[in-house]
């Protein structure tokens, strides 16, 4: 190959190991900005997490974190979007753990329904034990939803912990719960990080920002030719 293009940093480093890193460049995935319009946060205590119910997408440790959460939220609610053989499972747990009526199961619906959910929600959870590239973060992002992500490839170079979202380790319902504290008990907080989010989608992760990269590593191609 002339050109190897990875999506981020982690997947160079990975890549560099068996290829000459001048041929390996970095171009992320992106979102149309224009398509997830920004909105404002309001004093909700709505959350989502979207993505397949398996167990590579860590719902089990999400629902843990959930159950904590609530004793000190007891109005909070998660929004369930996504299909899986895990739903059944999950879904005893939550009875045990008595967080049920904290908890609807969406299913699958459409993205026009994932947007308004992510306009209204307070933040957008997404736990997952492993990555490649997450597009449905940077989806909440462009809406103006602060994230709590757990630290798979790639996580912190799209979010910086502390200042779009909060980068939490893969496993931990603790650092899920801590994070949610903060977003919940402090408004101006989770309004400020979820401003800051949708000007990291505008910074470097703009679909026209990224097709332009696309183009020039083709023009760079051809004259080399």
């Amino acid at each position: 190959a002339d050109r190897i293009i990875v999506v981020h940093e982690d997947a160079k480093s990975l890549y560099t190991k068996f290829v000459d890193e001048a041929k390996v460049e970095v171009i992320p995935l992106g979102v149309d900005p224009e398509l997830f319009d920004f909105q404002e946060r309001s004093e909700t205590q709505e959350l989502v997490a979207i993505g397949r119910l398996d167990r590579r997408k860590g719902y089990d440790i999400l629902l843990e974190a959930l159950a904590q959460i609530a004793t000190q939220f007891p109005q909070v609610h998660l929004n369930i979007f996504g299909q899986g053989p895990k739903e059944e499972s999950l879904r005893k747990q939550a009875e045990q753990l008595e967080i049920s009526d904290h908890i609807t199961f969406h299913g699958y619906v459409d993205q026009s329904v994932l947007r308004d959910y992510l306009a209204e929600a307070r933040a957008f959870v997404h736990p997952s034990r492993s990555e490649s590239f997450s597009l449905v973060r940077l989806e909440a992002m462009a809406v103006g939803c602060p994230v709590v992500i757990s630290n798979t490839d790639g996580a912190h170079e799209m979010v910086r912990d502390g200042k779009e979202g909060f980068v939490v380790p893969t496993e931990s319902a603790e650092a899920i719960t801590d994070a949610f504290t903060a977003l919940l008990a402090d408004f101006d907080l989770a309004s400020g990080i979820g401003r800051r989010a949708r000007e990291r989608v505008e910074e470097k992760y703009d679909w026209r920002t990224i097709g332009q990269q696309y183009l020039d590593v083709y023009k760079d191609l051809q004259t080399k030719d």
